[in-house]
């Protein structure tokens, strides 16, 4: 249970690198923690980390440099403890716990010249842990209130989507009829009551059934410019985009400046990849409706995928969360937009919005994920990525990129593992099998990295060529 420090200060180092080795017995009230023994670390120090100034002693900057060491590497072994992970304490608090119940106590020190030694522990107070046991139940309750309130927001959204949804429809009588409500004869009530059935159904995801209702709907009323819409908005849903095409042409053909219409027909073109048809659709129903949000939304999305102007797209997303601050993708697309124009702190802002407007979007922890790798916060990029998997997500390449930060912290072997996992979902990725190959080099395997560069080159790599001809191993 001791932690010692050597280190060197001013010009009489010697240029070598010293260690840290710390035995921890560590109890975490009794009753209810799975945790319960020793923890040892072992890291490297250089020359030169310690030095002495008004504010602060040697001797201070030493015990406070060993507290949070062995701090943040036992709520880093802490997090792996299935009694942690089921009750999903975040790194602060379980920080925060293990700062309470440890105390540090100095054994010894000296100062040789420009040598400064600290041997120091940090030991569990079994006596302030039976008084803190309330504490830890009553953070546990806390813990599972922030749970269940995630839940109960995650929830009340989807009830917001749906809500939205019908609200859409709505609209989209109200625009089509003009904006004028009028008594209808009893054969167009006739319609309207097939075309709400129609509605239900697709709010329920029933997408078929929605399907056959506005069909029913335009046998009464081939020229049903809604049905026609809601129509081709269920197809689109289901991936027919060909059928859905031709619903929102028929309605552009009966109402040539609807736009939501041009909104519906360019995220067609979208999933087409029909990009210059796509951002001239979208551009055009706001030039008809300047308010229309949908319309910013989308186009921003355009940009994005496409991968041309970070800066409008940054832009229409500004204007849409204007209209619509409590509609989480906003947030969500503009903090992936300021990512690739590098302006990662309000980036991560975003992300944070995003994320407290909905804690269940798995998308927003994985783009944030990608963005605290890129700022070399691989802590947290972890996290994010870790939660991802716990979410049963599949977002993105999430084992490849959670591979990347291990290699960044040395966890080669946990890093062998995601990229494993990454080739099984893409078999066909030369870059995996890469850098797969790499760390089973680093790791002494080598005829394993050897096949991963074999089958890399077969895939096309050009890099893995490289990495056979070092091993004597040429096509």
């Amino acid at each position: 249970m001791a932690a010692e420090m050597v280190d060197h200060n001013g010009a009489g180092s010697s240029g070598g690198q010293h260690r840290i080795l710390a035995d921890i017995a560590f109890y975490l009230s009794a009753a209810r923690s799975a945790f319960a023994g020793s923890f040892k670390y072992q890291a490297e120090f250089p020359d030169g980390a310690l030095y002495e100034n008004k504010g602060q002693s040697l001797r201070e900057k030493a015990v406070g440099k060993i507290q949070n060491l062995l701090l943040e590497e036992l709520v880093s072994y802490l997090l792996e403890e299935p009694a942690f992970a089921s009750l999903e304490y975040s790194r602060g608090q379980l920080r925060d716990l293990a700062g309470q119940v440890l105390k540090i106590e100095i054994l010894e020190e000296k100062k040789i010249e420009q040598d400064y030694y600290l041997k120091a522990r940090m030991v569990g107070d079994v006596d302030s842990l039976k008084e803190d046991k309330k504490t830890l139940e009553e953070l546990e309750e806390k813990v599972r209130a922030l749970e269940m309130a995630r839940k109960r927001a995650a929830e009340a959204n989807e009830d917001i989507q749906k809500l939205k949804k019908e609200i859409e429809m709505v609209k989209t009588r109200i625009l089509l009829a003009g904006g004028t409500i009028e008594e209808k004869p009893e054969e167009d009530r006739a319609i309207f009551d097939v075309i709400e059935k129609g509605d239900a159904l697709y709010a329920q995801e029933d997408l078929d059934g929605a399907i056959q209702a506005y069909g029913q709907a335009l046998e009464l009323n081939p020229t049903s410019a809604v049905a026609l819409m809601n129509r081709g908005a269920a197809f689109l849903k289901k991936g027919d985009v060909d059928r859905a095409m031709e619903d929102f042409d028929r309605v552009l053909e009966l109402e040539s400046e609807n736009p939501l219409s041009y909104v519906n027909r360019g995220c067609a073109f979208a999933l087409q990849e029909e990009w210059e048809a796509a951002l001239k659709d979208f551009s055009r129903a706001i030039e008809l409706a300047p308010d229309t949000g949908d319309a910013y939304l989308n186009r921003a999305i355009a940009y994005l995928k496409q991968g041309i102007d970070y800066e409008a797209a940054e832009k229409d997303l500004t204007l849409y969360i204007g209209m619509h601050a409590g509609d989480y993708r906003g947030h969500l697309y503009r903090a992936i937009a300021l990512s690739y124009m590098e302006q990662y702190d309000t980036a991560l802002r975003e992300y944070e919005e995003a994320i407290q407007l909905n804690p269940s979007e798995i998308s927003a922890y994985y783009n944030r994920g990608n963005t605290y790798l890129k700022v070399g916060d691989v802590a947290s990029a972890l996290d994010d990525y870790t939660r991802v998997i716990t979410m049963n997500g599949v977002e993105g390449d999430v084992y490849y990129n959670r591979g990347i930060a291990y290699v960044r912290i040395g966890e080669m072997e946990k890093a062998l593992d995601d990229f494993t996992r990454s080739i099984e979902s893409y078999p066909l990725d030369a870059e995996t099998y890469l850098r797969r190959g790499w760390i089973h080099a680093r790791l002494g395997n080598e005829s394993l990295a050897i096949r991963d560069w074999e089958h890399a080159q077969s895939l096309g790599n050009e890099t893995a060529a490289k990495y056979l001809e070092r091993y004597g191993r040429t096509s």
